[in-house]
């Protein structure tokens, strides 16, 4: 495979998966509505799940795996004053963890707790070869040999499988909060929160293809 590189690619900044799993955003109090798509007149789901203000689960009404876009790998390799083709062989290693969207934000955070709770509604895989487990960052190396020929430059790029998750959420309170028991996050029945998670293979790698290409200095 050749193409012809306009301009490097920019990495994507990835987010370690720790006891808390955080996606930035602007921190909120309890009494500034968190979950996107919501006014001051109904609960703030998403903040109360995540600290434990209710009882949740998460419902999911689609799910579907497919392969992701590509990310370029490392730094390339260049071969621009070199007069005979460079063979080198290197183990590359990229990571991918889970993303989360609220009613289309995804500048929301989610806890250890929520995560196991929209988990926990996930249908099961139906392989045993492959699983997923959200929050969890998986990655993805693999022992590769370049062929860079003189005055052209190379790299690897990366395209992982995506396991996607669409549903709502359901918040229980033990006393009524805006007048009601229960909510429904962003609605009954509708496809609001979605989860994004990568699929993890039976050896514990993060399934996708790797793509080599070079180009002219």
């Amino acid at each position: 495979m050749r193409l012809k590189k306009t301009g490097r690619r920019k990495l994507a900044v990835l987010t370690s998966a720790l006891a808390v799993l955080l996606i930035p955003f602007s921190a909120g109090s309890a009494s500034a509505n968190t979950s996107p798509g919501w006014g001051d007149d109904r609960p703030d789901v998403v903040w109360d799940c995540n600290h434990g203000k209710a009882k949740c689960w998460y419902h999911e009404v689609n799910a579907w795996t497919a392969l992701g876009k590509r990310r370029e790998v490392g730094n390339p390799i260049y071969n621009c004053s070199g007069s005979q083709t460079v063979d080198q062989t290197l183990t590359w290693r990229t990571d991918r963890t889970t993303s989360y969207s609220f009613e289309q934000s995804t500048s929301v955070e989610v806890s250890a707790g929520l995560a196991k709770e929209i988990e926990a509604g996930m249908t099961a895989s139906s392989t045993q070869t492959e699983t997923w487990q959200v929050g969890t960052t998986l990655s993805a190396s693999q022992s590769l040999t370049s062929h860079v020929p003189p005055g052209e430059a190379g790299g690897w790029w990366f395209a992982p499988y995506w396991r996607h998750s669409q549903g709502w959420i359901e918040a229980h309170y033990g006393k009524r909060n805006h007048g009601h028991y229960y909510w429904y996050y962003p609605g009954r029945g509708s496809t609001g929160v979605q989860t994004t998670t990568p699929v993890r293979l039976s050896d514990g790698q993060m399934k996708g293809k790797w793509y080599w290409a070079t180009w002219k200095c």
